[in-house]
C-alpha cells in the first residue's frame, strides 16, 4: 500500500485523529510506545515511513522516509517522493537541489558503529516552519529523510 507523502508532510502539527480520518494512514494499526516514553511512534516498515506523534495529544510531530534500508535486500522506497526528492540522492545531487546545508554534523565512528553525516535543510511553503534532516552512509549516499516542524529540531 502506497503513502501519500506530501500529504503527511502537509499534516505535521495535527492529532493522529485527524490524520486516520483523513484517509493517510494504510492500517488500523495505533501508535504505540513503551510506558514513560514521551513519544509514541508508528513504524509503517513496507512503506519504508516511521512516523512520531507526542504522546500528550497525540500530535505528529515527525516523519521519516527509510530511502535505502539495509535490513530488505533490493529495498526500493515505495512511495512517490515530493519534488524533487528521488529515491537514489548522493550528497552531491542535495547540495545542488537544496544548497548548502544550515548545519552538519560529520560521520562519526561511535563503538565500531559508522554513521554517516547528518544535514539541516528548511523546507519553504508549508503550513508551518518545516525542517528537514537528511542522514547519509558512509558513501555519502542518502539514507533517511525526516520532516519535523522546526519548533521541534533538537541539535
Amino acid at each position: 500500500m502506497t503513502v501519500n507523502i506530501e500529504a503527511l508532510m502537509r499534516s505535521l502539527g495535527k492529532s493522529y485523529k485527524d490524520i486516520h480520518d483523513a484517509g493517510l494512514l494504510p492500517y488500523k494499526t495505533q501508535p504505540s510506545a513503551s510506558s514513560g516514553d514521551p513519544d509514541l511512534s508508528l513504524d509503517m516498515a513496507k512503506e519504508g515511513v516511521y512516523l512520531s506523534f507526542k504522546r500528550d495529544g497525540r500530535i505528529f510531530q515527525e516523519m521519516t522516509l527509510r530511502i535505502q534500508y539495509d535490513k530488505v535486500k533490493n529495498w526500493i522506497f515505495p512511495n512517490k517522493l515530493p519534488t524533487p526528492l528521488q529515491k537514489s540522492m548522493s550528497r552531491q545531487w542535495v547540495y545542488e537541489n537544496f544548497g548548502e546545508p544550515e548545519n552538519s554534523i560529520p560521520p562519526r565512528v561511535i563503538m565500531k558503529q559508522e554513521i554517516g553525516r547528518i544535514e539541516r535543510f528548511t523546507v519553504e511553503d508549508f503550513h508551518i516552519p518545516i525542517t528537514m534532516q537528511i542522514r547519509y552512509d558512509m558513501a555519502e549516499m542518502v539514507e533517511a529523510v525526516t520532516f519535523l516542524p522546526t519548533s521541534e529540531l533538537r541539535w
